[in-house]
């Protein structure tokens, strides 16, 4: 699914690298009873081949249970009889500015393996535009927190640590610094995963026992023979935010590389765990916050190489020159839109919003657009409208001719993105 880059600058998730340990990367997780069953976050473990729990500096395996990926949460079994658990609360019961506090092993790779507890307080009910899923809170979270719990004074859980805004974006697109905005999965999404599992009663009482109620989960990925390095250097003069490793025989890019982060001109990241395919023939796009796209088509890459782009790299073909006709976008759907992606249908990204600065569309009225590319390059667009509560409204691979009229209804409501 392409992206929205409004929502690209919001969560910034907080699993983290375990440098320093044998693990290729690591979160946090919690007991929720005593037979052995652990909570974390979806993507504390994603696309994992193995993932194991800490306890005492021993390992064991985990046997993965259930995940929704939609709540980011996921229930973990591992063969251990834990002596402390925490109790599951509904998150209604939880007051605004009520004192709340975070166990977890953030920032393995600086840090240390040392559990790590900070305190803050509820900040708001919902997350970032509204969404019902999450919850703002204050206690300071960083990368390797996640899937650690949120407990009150009464050492209960009321949510799970998930993700934080990503500063760096927001000052690019506002210039403004947030100031410590974290976001928490309600407690209430746990027990909805877990079927026939049964919480246990919880017997936290203190700080000591709920720091042996957190663990430290572990994640291993396709062994090395199987999986290789690549370094990707940005000397094109713009931040990418976005970036595609796919084998050169692929029609499609697959997912966001960078994820979260962003790649600044003159900074390099290196990506791991590429699968290593027979001919090592790789296309490689680069996509920076206009959409604007640069490219390496069929280069070879071994392990541990090397890739610079420059703006020799830029591709003419993918770039968005928003110097095509202009459509007439018409919202119907009774609700007030406050984003517009225009992309064409083999675009991955969704690029910028199109509406101006504190611009909105509210329903009953429409809005003039230049489309991104000349007709003569491409004539087939995505088209998506987001309204103030982040609900989406879609058509893709619409055939749009010059001063073509589109007319979004709740017809157009996109069930898969809400």
């Amino acid at each position: 699914m392409k992206k929205i880059c409004i929502f690209h600058i919001i969560f910034f998730v907080l699993s983290g690298l375990a440098f320093g340990q044998s693990a290729d990367s690591s979160g946090t997780g919690f007991f929720i009873n005593d037979n052995g069953i652990v909570i974390t976050c979806a993507h504390v473990i994603e696309n994992a081949d193995r993932v194991t729990v800490r306890i005492n500096n021993s390992e064991y395996p985990a046997e993965i249970l259930a995940v929704n990926d939609d709540t980011d949460l996921a229930v973990l079994k591992i063969n251990y009889r834990n002596p402390y658990h925490f109790r599951i609360v509904d998150f209604s019961t939880v007051n605004l500015g009520e004192r709340l506090s975070v166990l977890g092993y953030p920032l393995p790779n600086i840090l240390s393996t040392d559990i790590r507890y900070t305190q803050g307080n509820m900040s708001a009910r919902s997350g970032l535009k509204s969404e019902d899923t999450f919850f703002q809170h204050s206690a300071p979270t960083h990368p390797g927190n996640s899937g650690g719990p949120i407990f009150n004074q009464r050492f209960e859980v009321v949510g799970v640590a998930a993700a934080i805004i990503n500063d760096t974006i927001v000052r690019l697109e506002t210039g403004i610094n947030p100031q410590n905005i974290n976001f928490g999965v309600k407690s209430g999404y746990i027990n909805s995963l877990l079927n026939e599992i049964r919480p246990g009663v919880g017997n936290v009482r203190s700080i000591n026992d709920a720091e042996n109620a957190t663990v430290q989960v572990l994640c291993y990925y396709t062994s090395a023979q199987n999986r290789i390095s690549v370094t990707v250097v940005n000397r094109t003069g713009y931040t990418g935010w976005y970036l595609y490793v796919s084998p050169a025989s692929n029609e499609s890019w697959g997912s966001d590389r960078l994820g979260t982060d962003i790649l600044a001109s003159g900074s390099s990241v290196t990506i791991r765990n590429v699968p290593a395919i027979s001919n090592n023939r790789y296309d490689i796009r680069l996509v920076d916050s206009d959409g604007d796209s640069y490219t390496k088509w069929n280069v070879s890459i071994s392990d541990n190489s090397s890739i610079v782009f420059t703006f020799d790299d830029y591709d003419t073909e993918a770039a968005e020159t928003y110097d095509g006709p202009p459509i007439t976008i018409v919202n119907n759907t009774g609700y007030t839109v406050w984003y517009v992606y225009i992309s064409s249908t083999e675009s991955d990204v969704w690029g910028r919003d199109r509406l101006a600065a504190q611009q909105t569309l509210p329903s009953g009225e429409s809005v003039i657009l230049n489309l991104p590319f000349p007709l003569n390059v491409v004539n087939h667009y995505d088209i998506r409208l987001v309204d103030l509560d982040g609900d989406s409204y879609i058509k893709m691979n619409e055939l749009v001719n010059a001063n073509s009229r589109i007319v979004f209804t709740m017809n157009d409501f996109d069930r898969q993105a809400n």
